[in-house]
């Protein structure tokens, strides 16, 4: 039995083998039907010649726009805050008041100066009658010149004091103007550093005004493009939430760098501004040099897994597709930084359908 079920494995086997052969030699012979590349299709389509071209070499980066005219409004004096008058957002002008300091303060110190005057003036006065009374014992001959001598030294001591006590009291009266805090600019209250009753300390902000007259774009560059770029050349400036481009100068360029970052503070001086305001964000872009490239149109383009591609036009007609490497943008065009050269033609449009092979005729002809 065992026998016999071996034999049936053994011709399965051989089978198997046998039916393996005849496909292979079937698949191999000359009279089996062979899969052929399809007949060239012919399309009459625009094309276009290439051309290469001067193209602004652009640098761009990112920034703020900023006021140049930021005012940190800060006490004179220390003194407890009696009142502030305005709230962020809202717009002041040159004068107008800001901030009111306690004056207890002030007017003590005041109060303190003229007594103090008053107390010089009396001593000056008692001196001035004992140098007049002094003057007219040596007079009769009843006193030396030395005593006069110090009697009247006396009084020009005391007069003095007088002079000083009449200074600290004209700066006490001084402090006063200290209290209140006037705007010194047009603009908008950007900070509201500190609140009524917290101690305003000379030095220490209590409110941030922001002139909206002198509106700047301020940006940084790198090291590496410094070199190129100067006060007065023209900039581009795209304001995101604006949706518009500015055609901007290059005001000031700050010439020490961030040592950690190796970038340099860049300002750009808007000639528009009246719908601008600080803290809006854009990007700059920056013209640092020319290259000659070609540029083509957009519909010439084909994109295949991400990459992008043209049909070339071959010189018996027939294209090919080559891939490239594309750069900046135009709303129509586009320039190739690498895959095509100077004099060679590429389908222009409609070219979506095409296959390797096909044969185009001239619909037009593209930048001849």
């Amino acid at each position: 039995m065992k026998a016999k079920h071996s034999l049936n494995i053994r011709h399965l086997i051989s089978s198997l083998w046998l039916i393996m052969q005849t496909a292979v030699m079937t698949g191999c012979s000359p009279d089996h039907p062979v899969m052929e590349n399809p007949e060239p299709r012919t399309f009459t389509l625009p094309i276009e010649k290439i051309t290469n071209q001067a193209i602004d070499t652009v640098y761009t980066t990112t920034g703020t726009v900023v006021s140049d005219a930021r005012v940190e409004i800060t006490s004179r004096i220390s003194g407890y805050i009696h009142d502030i008058t305005v709230q962020e957002g809202q717009a002041v002008k040159t004068g107008e008041l800001l901030v009111v300091l306690d004056n207890s303060d002030v007017e003590g110190a005041i109060l303190q100066a003229r007594a103090a005057l008053a107390q010089t003036e009396a001593a000056y006065k008692d001196m001035q009658i004992d140098a007049i009374r002094h003057e007219t014992l040596f007079k009769k001959g009843s006193t030396s010149d030395n005593i006069l001598r110090k009697a009247r030294l006396q009084r020009d001591l005391a007069m003095d004091t007088v002079k000083q006590a009449q200074t600290g009291l004209e700066t006490a009266i001084a402090q006063r103007a200290y209290v209140t805090i006037l705007s010194p600019v047009d603009g908008i209250v950007v900070v509201k550093a500190k609140r009524k009753g917290d101690l305003a300390i000379p030095g220490k902000p209590i409110i941030v005004v922001e002139s909206a007259d002198n509106l700047l774009f301020e940006t940084h560059v790198a090291e590496s493009r410094v070199s190129a770029i100067q006060p007065g050349d023209t900039v581009e400036v795209r304001i995101d939430a604006l949706h518009k481009t500015f055609i901007c100068k290059i005001a000031r360029l700050v010439p020490s760098g961030d040592p950690l970052t190796r970038r340099y503070l860049v300002k750009i001086a808007f000639s528009d501004k009246a719908i601008l305001l600080p803290g809006m964000f854009g990007r700059a872009t920056f013209i640092i040099g020319h290259e000659y490239d070609p540029i083509i149109q957009k519909s010439a383009i084909i994109t295949r897994a991400g990459l992008k591609g043209v049909f070339l036009v071959k010189e018996d007609m027939s294209v090919g597709f080559r891939w490239i490497r594309t750069g900046r943008e135009w709303p129509d065009r586009v320039q190739v930084n690498a895959g095509l050269s100077d004099g060679e033609l590429i389908v222009a449009k409609g070219g979506k359908g095409l296959r390797e092979g096909d044969v185009v005729t001239r619909k037009e002809i593209g930048n001849e």
